[in-house]
């Protein structure tokens, strides 16, 4: 089978032998175990990657492969996005290291996949669309760094992320983090 694979603009034909994609089940579930725990998505902790995050995940890994020249590991990572999903169409693969900027996109589709942010929209109320996604830009989402779980911020003064480590679990950091949030926006309406 082939993936098409898009880095820098530039279209890449990645050919996996159909043996490899059944031949290595095995090595695809345990990846898919790992993944079970959660994962950390640039600064965005996903307890549970759907299928589409699994892909984004596994096309940073493949990205590092070809950059690396390890086109063994590059053609494990190929053969676990075209065993998990064969009806994609191409993969199109952040460079910033943003893992959610990747664009799955499937035949048929049009469009691609929901990204994790608009998946996973937990944002308050907030009644100024433009504030809010100033606001969204400057609060990051919630991760979990060890067992602590943190979200970052954005100085204002400084320009400079600085983290905020939330004692308790993650529904508690996922209120901190909408107080901030909700601040951050209050802030910003006060200035327009």
């Amino acid at each position: 089978m082939d993936l098409k694979v898009i880095i820098d603009d530039e279209i890449y034909t990645l050919n996996v032998p159909d043996e490899i994609i059944r031949g290595a089940e095995d090595f695809f579930a345990r990846m898919d175990r790992d993944m079970d725990q959660g994962w950390q998505m640039s600064r965005d902790w996903v307890p549970n990657p759907d299928r589409v995050q699994r892909i984004q995940i596994v096309g940073d890994r493949l990205l590092t492969a070809l950059e690396n020249e390890n086109h063994d590991l590059g053609r494990m990572m190929a053969a676990y996005i075209l065993s998990r999903a064969p009806d994609i169409e191409t993969l199109d693969l952040d460079t910033e290291g943003e893992i959610q900027n990747t664009e799955v996109n499937f035949r048929g589709q049009g469009e691609s996949a929901l990204s994790f942010a608009s998946a996973h929209d937990t944002r308050p109320s907030m009644p100024n669309p433009e504030l809010r996604a100033e606001a969204e830009n400057q609060v990051s989402t919630v991760f979990k760094m060890g067992r602590q779980y943190s979200f970052s911020v954005m100085n204002q003064e400084t320009g400079n992320w600085e983290t905020v480590t939330v004692s308790g679990d993650q529904a508690e950091a996922e209120r901190v983090r909408t107080e901030a949030l909700k601040q951050r926006y209050d802030a910003l309406a006060a200035r327009h």
